[in-house]
This record gives C-alpha cells, sequence and structure tokens, in this order.
C-alpha cells in the first residue's frame, strides 16, 4: 500500500470518527453524562492518533492562537484537576480535553476546504432529525410519527429535538445555520448542491423558531448582521459580478428563513409570547448570577474550582430559587466563578487571538483576494465567514445559556476555531514559527493519548454505576446494591456510586422484618453515605442523608450534627427546613416515648 494511500485511508477515518464523535452526543438523553460522553470522547482521541501516525500533524499556524488556545485549555485542566469537588470536576476536565482534540485535528489535519464542507454539510443533514423531532414535540408533525424513533415524542410548548434542552437545541442550530447560509452564498460548490445548501439552512432556522430560545433568536440576528457586514466588505470590491450571478442565493434563503420562522412563531401564543417578552429580565437567571458573584468573591484570582458552583449556588441562593442552581445560564460568570480572574483572562486572550487572525484571514481571502482579480467565490472564504459569524452568535447566547457546558455544542465550537485559526491559507512571513510546531505536536498528541486511556480506564466503573442508578430508580436494591459493588471495583472516587449504594441499603432494611437485619444494613448506608461525604465535602446532600439514617436509628444528636452541616451547605433550602423540622419533631417524640 503506497504512502499515498495510507494517508488517505488515513484522513478518511479521522474524519468519520470526528463527524461521528460530534453527532452522537446530540442523541443522547443526558446532555452532561460522562457516562455516555466518553464513547465520543474515545472516538475523538482515536481519530487524531490514527491522523498522527498516517498523515501526521501540521501545526505550523498562527502562533497567537496556538499559544492562547494552549494557555487557556492548560489553565482549565490543571484547575479541574485541583478542583475540592475532584469527581464532579471530570465533567469539564473531559470535554475541555476532547475540545482541544478536536481543535488540533481541525487544525492540523482536517485542513481542506473539501473535508470540511463535508463535515458541515452532514452535521445539517443530521439536523434534519432534530426538526422532525421537534415538529412533533410541536404538535404539527403527527405525519412523521411513522418513523419508529418518532412514535414515543411527546408534544411541548417548545421543541428540543433530540436534546433535552430546546435552549441547548437552539445553540446548535444558529451554528449550523449561519455556517450553512455562507456555504449557499460564497462557496464553489455546484448550483444544485447549493441549493441543498440551502433548504439545509432553512431546516435549521425553522428547528431554531421552535425552540422558543430567546437567547437563541438574539445570537440568531447577531450573526446574521455579522455575516452581512463581512458580505458588504467583500461585495465592495466586485459588487456587480456576486449580485448579478449568486446573491439571490443567500437572499432566498434568508427570506424563506425569516418568514417560516415568523410564520411557526405567529402560530403559536406560546413562542408568540417568548418573542414578546424578548426583553424580559428573567428573576431567575438575576438570582443565579448573584449567587456566582458571590461565589467568585471567595476566591477572585484561580476561583473556588471546577464543578463547585453545583454548591455554592446552593449556599447563595435566595429563598424564591428552590430548584437546584446546577449551572450559572451565564458561561462568563461561570467561567469566572470558578476559574477566577486568571480563566477569564485567559478566555479573554483565546477569543481575541482567534477574532484577530480571523479577521485578517478574511481580509486576504475576502477583499484583497478579489481586489488582485480573483473570483469573489470560495470555500475558504465561505468557510471563514461562517465561523466568524458562529461565533458572533456565541459570544452573544452565552451571556444568558450554558451551552459551552454542553458537549456537543462546546465540540462543534472548537471545530469552528479550529477553522478560524487554520482556514486553509498559508500562514503570513513573521506569524507562524516552525519552533512552535514541534510542542503543539506533542500536545495534541499527549491530549489524544491521555483522553483514550482515561475514556477506557473511566468506562467500566461509569457503566455499572449508570445501571446501579437506573435499578435503584426501578425500586430494585438487590440489583443496584450489585451494580454499585462492581462499580466499586473500579472506582473509588465517584460519590454517586456511594450515595446509590446507600439509598440501597436503606431501601432493603425498609423491606427486612428482624430489627437486627435492618440495622446493619442501616450501619452499611451510614459507611456509604459518609464515605461520599468526604470525598465532595462542600456537598450537603450526603450529610442530609446521613442525618435521615440516624433519625431513624433513633441516634438524634447525631443528627443534628449531620443537619448542622447540611443546613449549612444549603441554608435557604425549604426541602432541608422541612427535613430538620421532621427530625425535631421525631428527637422530641423520642424523648417523651422514653421519659413514659
Amino acid at each position: 500500500m503506497t504512502s499515498r494511500r495510507v494517508s488517505h485511508i488515513g484522513i478518511f477515518t479521522a474524519t468519520t470518527l470526528l463527524l461521528a464523535a460530534l453527532v452522537f452526543p446530540q442523541t443522547i438523553d443526558s446532555e452532561k453524562s460522562l457516562f455516555l460522553c466518553l464513547p465520543a470522547y474515545g472516538a475523538i482521541a482515536i481519530a487524531l492518533l490514527v491522523a498522527a501516525a498516517t498523515v501526521g500533524l501540521d501545526c505550523r499556524r498562527d502562533i497567537f492562537c496556538l499559544i492562547a488556545t494552549l494557555m487557556f485549555v492548560g489553565y482549565i485542566i490543571v484547575r479541574a484537576l485541583t478542583s475540592p469537588a475532584a469527581y464532579v470536576a471530570r465533567a469539564d476536565l473531559y470535554c475541555v480535553l476532547t475540545a482541544l482534540t478536536v481543535y488540533g485535528l481541525t487544525v492540523s489535519v482536517i485542513n481542506s476546504a473539501a473535508m470540511r464542507l463535508a463535515v458541515l454539510v452532514s452535521l445539517l443533514v443530521f439536523a434534519v432529525f432534530h426538526v422532525l423531532v421537534g415538529l412533533v414535540q410541536f404538535g404539527i408533525g403527527e405525519n412523521f410519527m411513522v418513523l419508529p424513533f418518532l412514535q414515543s415524542t411527546e408534544l411541548s410548548k417548545r421543541s428540543s429535538g433530540l436534546y433535552v434542552d430546546p435552549d441547548h437545541l437552539a445553540g446548535l442550530l444558529e451554528v449550523l445555520g449561519i455556517l450553512g447560509l455562507s456555504v449557499a452564498c460564497w462557496s464553489r460548490l455546484p448550483g444544485w448542491m447549493k441549493v441543498v445548501v440551502g433548504y439545509l439552512t432553512l431546516n435549521c432556522y425553522v428547528g431554531a423558531a421552535l425552540t422558543g430560545s430567546r437567547g437563541g433568536y438574539i445570537s440568531i440576528i447577531v450573526s446574521l448582521i455579522v455575516f452581512a457586514g463581512l458580505s458588504a466588505i467583500v461585495l465592495r470590491a466586485d459588487r456587480a459580478f456576486f449580485s448579478r450571478r449568486y446573491g439571490a442565493i443567500g437572499l432566498i434563503v434568508l427570506t424563506a428563513a425569516l418568514a417560516s420562522g415568523g410564520f411557526l412563531i405567529h402560530q403559536s401564543p406560546a413562542l408568540s409570547e417568548r418573542v414578546a417578552n424578548i426583553a424580559a429580565v428573567d428573576q431567575g437567571r438575576l438570582d443565579m448570577w448573584r449567587a456566582a458573584i458571590e461565589q467568585w468573591k471567595l476566591a477572585p484570582v484561580f476561583g473556588t474550582g471546577s464543578g463547585t458552583y453545583l454548591f455554592y449556588g446552593r449556599q447563595f441562593r435566595v429563598e424564591r430559587m428552590q430548584m437546584d442552581p446546577i449551572d450559572v445560564h451565564n458561561d462568563y460568570l461561570h467561567l469566572l466563578c470558578e476559574y477566577g480572574a486568571a480563566g477569564a483572562a485567559g478566555f479573554l486572550f483565546f477569543l481575541f487571538a482567534h477574532c484577530r487572525h480571523g479577521w485578517r484571514s478574511f481580509i486576504c481571502l475576502g477583499s484583497e483576494r478579489v481586489a488582485a482579480g480573483g473570483v469573489p467565490l470560495s470555500d475558504r472564504l465561505a468557510l471563514n465567514i461562517g465561523a466568524l459569524s458562529a461565533i458572533g452568535a456565541y459570544v452573544v447566547h452565552s451571556v444568558v445559556d450554558f451551552n459551552l457546558h454542553i458537549p456537543a455544542n462546546d465540540l462543534l465550537l472548537a471545530f469552528v476555531f479550529g477553522v478560524v485559526a487554520n482556514p486553509g491559507i498559508e500562514p503570513r512571513p513573521g506569524v507562524s514559527r516552525s519552533w512552535l510546531a514541534s510542542p503543539v505536536k506533542f500536545a495534541f498528541v499527549a491530549s489524544a493519548v491521555i483522553l483514550l486511556v482515561q475514556c477506557a480506564r473511566l468506562f467500566p466503573g461509569e457503566y455499572y454505576a449508570e445501571h446501579a442508578r437506573d435499578a435503584l430508580e426501578e425500586e430494585e436494591p438487590s440489583s443496584a446494591v450489585s451494580y454499585a459493588n462492581e462499580a466499586l471495583k473500579w472506582e473509588q472516587q465517584d460519590p454517586n456510586v456511594f450515595f446509590y449504594l446507600g439509598r440501597a441499603s436503606m431501601a432493603m432494611a425498609h423491606e427486612k422484618p428482624r430489627l437486627e437485619l435492618r440495622s446493619e444494613l442501616s450501619e452499611r448506608a451510614l459507611t456509604a453515605f459518609e464515605k461520599a461525604r468526604r470525598l465532595v465535602p462542600l456537598d450537603g446532600t450526603y450529610a442530609a442523608e446521613i442525618a435521615s439514617v440516624y433519625d431513624e436509628l433513633g441516634r438524634f444528636a447525631e443528627a443534628e450534627w449531620m443537619y448542622g452541616i447540611a443546613r449549612s451547605r444549603d441554608p435557604r433550602s425549604v426541602a432541608m427546613s422541612e427535613l430538620y423540622q421532621n427530625h425535631l419533631t421525631a428527637w422530641e417524640n423520642g424523648a417523651r416515648k422514653r421519659s413514659w
């Protein structure tokens, strides 16, 4: 087999694995589940290693983009590894490692316009399934119910497609939509192919309209403004050529998208209400933002650590916020409170470096090339304009949502930044440094190796832990205990496993008629809950579970101590206050019985 054929096979394999890994996280039930994301993470690691072995990595790119990326990602990794919530921090740790690998793969291997267009068109095709599900959820797509995967879809006021949350689907479709619009307008694809891309783009904007995401609506408008501004700059160089031959395609797609989206919104009272209140203040979000700011004040330079908003959000929430504040609903404040000013500065450097390089590449691919006599249409220019517009959309959308904490959307944006960092043109003299290539190659390969090893190591424990959770939900405590014990053979740092074990042990204790058996199982539950509490001391949930077991055993003084810890972690929780009042009542009743 010739080396050229090996290279082609390597590139095809890497591209296929990347595409599969970008699609798979969009289809899973839990958007942030580490267990469900690990196969996709492993596939991306394999893709980069296959490419490195068969093709090699071309890392002679813009020095500022590469340095900014490695600095920012490196800091996130270090802060995640040093987080006081080690297991919870894994979600950020492995997602950012995977994003770095996707970025490296895009920058150094999948750097031809043809391969990138193939990935984009494939994602646009898959977005059709999101919109089909969304139409059924929205109540206007009953004719599609013949498809097996749509038969269990329930009606809702806002469509979420294959995602759990409509806002996250909007975060996906706004990126794919603007990339598709740019390709339909500026690429050199054949006319029939541009028509196909135009329809797929229209599908994305229709799906985005169905989500009812106010942040998504605003982000789409911003991305269209950026797209229009960049397009106008190129049009100034050769306005007649473009407007005469190709300008109508983009205008038709955009007009159809806006008309279709507006019609769907107008037909739905729920969506119409959200559009009417697009500028209304969301008090719940403001409460979470204030809690994040209070958390940031605890450690303003380096933050409190990855994954810790889950705990400090409870500690600093107001009384009207009784839902568990898992995410800040603002990527910037989330970054600030968990990673501090250092993390925020790293992100700003990263964003500035890529926007700067993207703008320079745009000038080179657009107005300068056209002014020199080049044809305005260019696949690389289409991807460049679309990528810059997509970044503009996320810069805005991240103010009100947390799409960058959703693996599927985060990996897609890593691909977009990779397109910006390497637009497929030779770097200008003085911008690229050959001495940087080897360290960057090492960083990309090392991230892929570490990611692959960790995916293989963590998967069995996550697999059995997931089965333990399912068994507990199905009220099969003996099976939950069995799965939890199996998970502990692979993983000792997951507090959820000890939590499942403790809950299942208590459920079995309630089934036992003999007091000694019940006491033994209760002691096992106490041991399991205590191990979970030691792993995540910031979480008051496990202390509350321990207190509940002590109450059942009649050890009220020890329960009082644990309730004190639990209430200090979540002082404004109504549910916690009710549990504590029940504890006081039980203690009082127990004291009365002893006095008799």
